[in-house]
C-alpha cells in the first residue's frame, strides 16, 4: 500500500472516530438510559471519547504510549504545565469580553489572541524556564479569592463543576483529539516541519482542524446538547487546537494539554457557580 492511501485511510479513520463513532456510542447509551440530561449527557460523551482510544489501542495490540497516553516522567510534564499555565489564565480572560460561541468578531479577537499564545508558549518551552513557583502563585491569585468567597451551600456544586471541567473537558477531549488522532495521524505523515524547535507535522494541523469542526455543533446535536451551528465557535478553535498541538509535540505526552485544557475552564466553572 503507498503512502498516499495510507495517509487518506488514516483521515478517514480519524474522521470517523471523532464524527461518527464516538457521538454514536455516546447517544445509544443515552438512549438505554433516558433519565440522564444536562451535564449527563456531556460526560457520557467525553467518557466515551475516553475509552474508544482505549479500546482502539487494544484491538491493535499498541502500548498507550503510542497515544502519547504517558505521565512519566511526572515532574516533566507538571514543569511544562506550570511554565505555560499564566499565559493560557491570561489568554483565558478574554472569554469575560467577548462571546466565543456565535461572535465572528469574538472569534476574530480570539483566534488572535491564540496566535500570540503559540508563539508566547513556542518562546517559552524553547528557553525552558523553571517556572513552577510561577504557575503556582498565578493560579493562587485566581483561586483563593474566589474559594474564599464560597458560601457552604454552594461549595460542593464548586467542587463538582471544578473537577467535571478538568476531567471531563480537558482529557476527554485531549486523549482523543492529541492523544489518539494526532499519534495515529503523525505516523502516516511524519513530523518534518520545526516551529521553535518543536518536531510537527501535518497530524497537528488536521487534529486542529477537526477540533475546530467538533465545535461547530454536529457532535453536540447528535447527543441532544444543542441543536445550533456555531461556526464562529469552531473557526478560533482551529488556533487553541494548535497551542495544545504544540505543548503535546513538545512533552509526547497528553498529560500537559489536558491539564492545560482542562484547569482555566475548571476555574471558569467555580466562578460561574459562584456569580451564578
Amino acid at each position: 500500500m503507498n503512502s498516499t492511501l495510507r495517509r487518506i485511510i488514516a483521515v478517514v479513520e480519524v474522521v470517523l472516530v471523532a464524527f461518527a463513532i464516538v457521538p454514536v456510542l455516546a447517544w445509544a447509551i443515552l438512549r438505554l438510559f433516558p433519565a440522564a440530561a444536562g451535564w449527563h449527557k456531556q460526560a457520557v460523551f467525553y467518557v466515551v471519547a475516553v475509552a474508544v482510544p482505549f479500546l482502539l489501542a487494544f484491538a491493535r495490540r499498541q502500548k498507550l504510549v503510542e497515544y502519547a497516553i504517558v505521565f512519566r516522567p511526572f515532574r516533566y510534564h507538571l514543569n511544562i504545565m506550570l511554565t505555560c499555565i499564566v499565559p493560557f489564565l491570561l489568554a483565558d480572560l478574554m472569554f469575560l469580553v467577548v462571546d466565543y460561541k456565535r461572535s465572528w468578531i469574538g472569534a476574530l479577537v480570539l483566534a488572535v489572541t491564540n496566535i500570540v499564545l503559540l508563539l508566547v508558549l513556542a518562546w517559552l518551552l524553547r528557553r525552558k524556564p523553571s517556572a513552577q513557583e510561577v504557575g503556582i502563585v498565578g493560579a493562587g491569585m485566581i483561586l483563593v479569592p474566589v474559594l474564599a468567597q464560597a458560601a457552604p451551600s454552594i461549595a460542593g456544586q464548586a467542587l463538582v463543576a471544578f473537577f467535571s471541567n478538568a476531567l471531563f473537558v480537558g482529557f476527554g477531549e485531549e486523549i482523543l483529539y492529541r492523544g489518539y488522532m494526532q499519534s495515529r495521524l503523525n505516523e502516516e505523515f511524519g513530523r518534518p516541519f520545526k516551529f521553535f524547535g518543536v518536531s510537527y507535522g501535518w497530524g497537528a494541523i488536521i487534529t486542529s482542524v477537526l477540533f475546530g469542526l467538533m465545535h461547530v455543533g454536529f457532535q453536540r446535536w447528535i447527543i441532544g446538547l444543542d441543536t445550533q451551528v456555531t461556526l464562529a465557535w469552531g473557526v478560533w478553535t482551529i488556533f487553541a487546537g494548535l497551542v495544545f498541538s504544540l505543548v503535546r509535540e513538545k512533552t509526547g505526552s497528553i498529560l500537559a494539554p489536558a491539564l492545560l485544557h482542562g484547569l482555566p475552564e475548571a476555574i471558569g466553572g467555580v466562578v460561574g457557580v459562584f456569580m451564578g
